[in-house]
């Protein structure tokens, strides 16, 4: 394997449009930020149609074809090949395209939630050790894969329970307004050897989505990290660039505060009336195809990584969308605007920029403290074999 060097970026300062030059507050401080790749590892041979790093432990690395449900089993040092199953159909512990990312435990077990079959626990030799029910019929939403996290694993009175998100229980989709959000739960917890779940997280006082208007779902899913070291609960909704800190208190989390966060060209949805949209939608097609959303969010030493998209900024190309008045040249500008960014932002909450190297899907995963992400291949080719890197964030 080889040492590869990520050459370090000089932060800048973005420009603001004109809504946000009085909300803007970049640091004016320069700080140089390098993204040190320590080692990498090559899979090769691989006939998968989307084929996406997943997690790993200090032995292996797991990938998934996710249009195959099929899990395959790498060793970290050499990139052989090591296990390869398939659970789809009529198989006992099948999961589907709707699974969220996966999470291998301390104990090298792999946890999988699906949306529609439930809690699944495979060993790595995909052996079904345990699986349970969802917590009810659901509803997702999808979008496009990714390497970010979607699930914690966490311990309770000494049990092992996944926490993730809440898509759409299917009864909620008959009645949407004001009052289902101040209802709604948006975590939800599940014990791995019983399956028996909980809610938990209502919308914090002060959300913008206890305001009377109502929003796509995708608007207010939640992302979350969790330390249980320091029993806190950081959670962030994708179109609520706000930050807001639980005591976790093992699943019981209580409000300590809030921080807003300005990220560079970020436009919150306003909300619409109640009526004027439906929650089983990606967006608005109509007045907000292209929203801003916070996509990914993580943390690192001295603070956090936030990967998120903006609505397209030339404003006349956009209306033209809208409008239905669409070229080939005006999509393609509107792909490159509302590319995904990642900035950091530290404990004080400001904000500088990063520049990440390419990196396939867009996206990354944390493992003990260490970035990975995916080479990305070369555009036009069918690629046959993989590169995952792994590395820190260095920060002067």
């Amino acid at each position: 394997m080889k040492i590869h060097r990520i050459i370090p970026v000089l932060l800048f300062i973005f420009s603001c449009s004109p809504s946000e030059k009085d909300s803007q507050q970049i640091t004016d401080n320069l700080k140089n930020i390098s993204l040190i790749a320590e080692d990498s590892t090559v899979v090769r041979d691989i006939l998968a149609s989307t084929f996406i790093f997943q997690d790993g432990d200090q032995e292996h690395l797991i990938f998934r074809d996710a249009s195959a449900s099929t899990i395959y089993v790498f060793e970290r040092e050499t990139g052989d090949l090591v296990y390869k199953w398939t659970k789809m159909g009529d198989v006992l512990g099948a999961f589907s395209l709707a699974v969220k990312n996966l999470k291998v435990s301390e104990s090298g077990e792999i946890v999988l939630i699906d949306i529609g079959e439930g809690l699944r626990v495979f060993a790595k030799d995909g052996e079904l050790i345990s699986r349970a029910s969802p917590v009810a019929n659901q509803w997702s939403l999808g979008g496009a894969f990714n390497l970010f996290r979607q699930t914690a694993l966490v311990s309770i009175n000494g049990q092992e329970n996944v926490l993730y998100s809440l898509d759409i229980l299917e009864s909620e989709i008959l009645e949407y307004g004001p009052q289902y959000l101040q209802n709604r739960k948006n975590l939800a917890l599940t014990n791995l050897e019983t399956g028996e779940h909980r809610l938990i997280l209502p919308f914090p006082e002060g959300s913008k989505f206890l305001s009377g208007k109502v929003y796509p779902f995708e608007d207010f899913r939640p992302l979350f990290v969790l330390d249980e070291s320091v029993n806190k609960l950081f959670v962030i909704f994708q179109n609520e660039p706000i930050l807001y800190i639980y005591s976790w208190n093992d699943g019981n989390p209580e409000l300590e505060s809030s921080k807003q966060i300005n990220l560079p060209g970020f436009e919150e949805n306003e909300g619409w009336e109640p009526g004027a949209i439906q929650m089983a939608q990606i967006t608005d097609q109509v007045n907000e195809p292209f929203p801003a959303r916070i996509q990914g969010f993580e943390a690192v030493e001295n603070g956090f990584l936030l990967s998120y998209s903006t609505k397209p900024t030339d404003l006349d190309n956009y209306n033209r969308y809208k409008s239905k008045d669409r070229t080939k040249e005006g999509l393609n500008q509107i792909f490159k605007e509302t590319r995904r960014k990642t900035v950091f932002m530290d404990f004080e909450g400001q904000i500088f920029p990063v520049d990440f190297p390419e990196m396939h899907y867009e996206s990354f995963q944390i493992i003990d403290g260490k970035i990975h992400w995916m080479k990305k291949p070369n555009p036009g080719e069918e690629a046959e074999e993989f590169t995952v890197y792994w590395g820190e964030l260095l920060i002067d």
